[in-house]
């Protein structure tokens, strides 16, 4: 397993640059995934708009105005952010050995930080000028829908990680009553970060949906066509975004599996039977003999497990495969949004059989709950659609 990608190079290689530490595997293939999706998102829409689906819309926008204050103040500000964490890494490279915590903490270069700052303002400064006119005008754009492609995939951003941290947390209900309780149940004090459970994917992309369907809501965009185009883009970041998960051994993995490898699996290689992580991000298990990396990364498994991660990368990927395929087929409106919405739950249903996770005291997961959910809306929404279209059909 690869914790950062760091590791991966260093395995591969037998050398690598320290920086590397402070890029976790999970999360640049997250960052692949919100890229893929992104661009096949501007792809589709531009589809859908040639096929008469969708429609550009005309803007009025100001040109030759110069930058304002909060222009100046919010480039200043992320100028000093990141020359004050960004700088002091150059000069001390040992707090990529826990990046994250580097990150949360208050250590940094003030000097960094001010130099940055003003070379943001400065450059902020430049680009204004050169863009400034005497009079300031208005001037009528057609925005075209895939032009929205950007604020979408930022909004899905900052909605996502809000999301898989918020049912991280519900994962493990005990956690907040002892947050407001103040200790845990050894009787230690505990504060506001105790509440953090880890990322929990499937609330990102919940939460990013709902968000995104606000956004069409609000700015009067077709809502069934964008949630059609979009829909399927979801199940596929999702299945990359797993790829981080196994890769990373973020923990994501199923119950012990100690039976022999099936015959049917013939030539494919054991692990993808039963495999106990080595070198997992989470440093759990029982410490590795001969680790290459010599770092607190050394565990591994006591006993192999499913790789449930990779097969959700493998089910999310030919569910996405099978909807992409008959997109220009379907002509009923929703009728993708829905299909999107059903796979999402009968997929996670299936690995939930055989995944770690924290029942509740119905006896489910919580992931269960909401893939038994996602089915039913996503039958009703099919139906619904269906009936619609027929009902317009007949006049």
């Amino acid at each position: 397993m690869y914790p950062t990608l760091y590791h991966f190079f260093f395995d591969v290689f037998g050398s690598a640059p320290s920086f590397l530490k402070a890029i976790p595997m999970f999360g640049f293939w997250v960052g692949i995934a919100f890229i893929v999706g992104s661009w096949l998102g501007v792809k589709e829409l531009k589809r859908k708009e040639a096929e008469g689906l969708l429609f550009s819309e005309k803007k009025t926008i100001t040109v030759g105005k110069p930058a304002s204050m909060g222009d100046y103040i919010s480039n200043g500000v992320i100028g000093f952010i990141l020359g004050f964490k960004l700088i002091y890494i150059f000069y001390n490279s040992e707090v990529t050995e826990n990046f994250p915590s580097f990150i949360m903490s208050g250590k940094g270069s003030v000097v960094g930080g001010v130099i940055v700052a003003i070379a943001m303002v400065a450059w902020k400064y430049r680009e204004s000028k050169k863009n400034e006119l005497p009079e300031p005008k208005e001037e009528q754009i057609d925005f075209h829908p895939h032009e929205h492609m950007s604020n979408i995939t930022m909004l899905s951003v900052v909605s996502g990680i809000l999301g898989a941290v918020i049912f991280g947390t519900l994962e493990k209900p005990h956690l907040i009553s002892e947050f407001f309780a103040g200790e845990d149940a050894n009787g230690q004090e505990v504060g506001f970060t105790h509440l953090y459970n880890g990322l929990t994917v499937y609330g990102g992309v919940i939460l990013a949906v709902i968000a995104n369907v606000y956004y069409f809501w609000k700015n009067k965009l077709n809502a069934i066509q964008y949630l059609d185009a979009l829909g399927p883009l979801v199940l596929l970041a999702y299945g990359i975004g797993r790829i981080g998960c196994h890769m990373s051994g973020d923990g994501d993995w199923g119950i012990e599996n100690l039976e022999p490898k099936p015959g049917w699996m013939g030539f494919l290689p054991d692990w993808m039977w039963a495999y106990d992580y080595p070198n997992n991000v989470n440093g759990e298990g029982i410490p590795i003999t001969d680790c290459i990396y010599n770092d607190e990364y050394c565990n591994k498994l006591p006993n192999p497990v499913y790789p449930t991660a990779f097969y959700e990368m493998i089910m999310s990927g030919l569910l996405f495969a099978g909807i992409w395929s008959v997109r220009k087929i379907i002509k009923i409106p929703f009728i993708i949004f829905s299909l999107y919405v059903l796979c999402t739950g009968l997929e996670r249903l299936l690995i939930e059989q055989i995944r770690v996770n924290t029942k509740y005291g119905s006896g489910y997961t919580q992931a269960e709950i909401i893939s038994i959910a996602l089915i039913l809306i996503g039958i009703g929404l099919g139906v619904f659609a269906y009936l619609q279209f027929k009902k317009k059909q007949n006049g």
